[in-house]
């Protein structure tokens, strides 16, 4: 009796045993499936993607490819501030005096460009298109004070085909090609009486009708004006500088949305000796 119960332990003994091996042996596998599954997951994740899951390079050279793709990243993105700042960076003062900078707030000098729009002046509307369609390989970038007459251009150059800013200078709006213009245009935009006056009779309006999904064209009295007048940009205006040929008699303000991709185009006259707004279209 007391043999068939030794044997019995015997049997348990052994039973338990191989089962706490199996269990072991199973624990084990499971735990390199897990550590196989985390080091493959570090692997696969670029700390460097963006919400789309293209790593940063990949977006930038796509962005790269036009200046004004760039140029909005580039005001808002912190790591394009840091990266596309070609340092010592030249500085030209009013004066004429340079100095290189090893160091530049960035968001603060590009605050301007973080509205809701910004402008482009052209010397006529076939130019948008072609400007805009081509590539360039420099840039520049105008912050003009209509009211303190202080103009600060930001130089951009396509290095390694990414654009890079590599000079800032600064200058009075006397010194700039469109200062004739801007004089005109500073009181245009600021004096009611005196924008009423440079309406052209009759002017020419072309306005997006959403209810009829189509452009409403024809003319309005000059004295119609204030009731179809948009915001008319003032006190800082921008030019981004493609390389736009200007005319003395002609000028096309464009109004573009930052982030809408809508647009106005305020178009002037030069007619007996002074501006006029001829046209509007949105």
């Amino acid at each position: 009796m007391k043999r068939e119960k030794v044997l019995c332990v015997l049997l348990w003994l052994a039973a338990a045993l191989l089962a706490s091996c199996g269990h072991a042996s199973s624990s084990g596998k499971d735990e390199a499936e897990s550590d196989t599954l985390s080091v493959d997951s570090l692997v696969e994740a670029d700390p460097d993607a963006d919400a789309d899951g293209l790593p940063d390079d990949a977006e930038d050279a796509r962005m790269d490819e036009n200046f004004d793709d760039f140029i909005y990243a580039f005001v808002r993105n912190p790591r394009l501030q840091r990266e596309r700042v070609s340092f010592p960076l030249p500085k030209t003062d009013v004066d004429g005096g340079q100095k290189m900078l090893r160091r530049l707030n960035v968001h603060g000098e590009f605050r301007f460009m973080e509205g809701d729009y910004y402008t482009v002046f052209y010397g006529d509307a076939s130019q948008i298109d072609e400007q805009k369609g081509r590539p360039h390989e420099m840039v520049s970038v105008e912050r003009i004070g209509l009211e303190d007459g202080r103009v600060e251009v930001y130089d951009f150059q396509r290095r390694d085909r990414r654009w890079m800013l590599t000079a800032i200078r600064s200058q009075g709006l006397a010194e700039n090609e469109l200062a004739d213009f801007l004089v005109f245009y500073a009181r245009f935009s600021s004096d009611t009486l005196f924008q009423q006056q440079c309406i052209a009779q009759p002017l020419r309006l072309s306005v997006f009708d959403p209810e009829e999904d189509d452009y409403i064209e024809g003319t309005i009295d000059a004295r119609q004006w204030r009731s179809f007048c948009p915001e008319v940009p003032s006190t800082v205006v921008t030019n981004v500088i493609y390389g736009q040929v200007y005319r003395p008699d002609h000028m096309v303000l464009q109004k573009c949305g930052s982030a809408s991709g809508m647009q106005e185009l305020f178009t002037f006259q030069r007619e007996r000796g002074g501006w006029r707004l001829t046209s509007y279209e949105n």
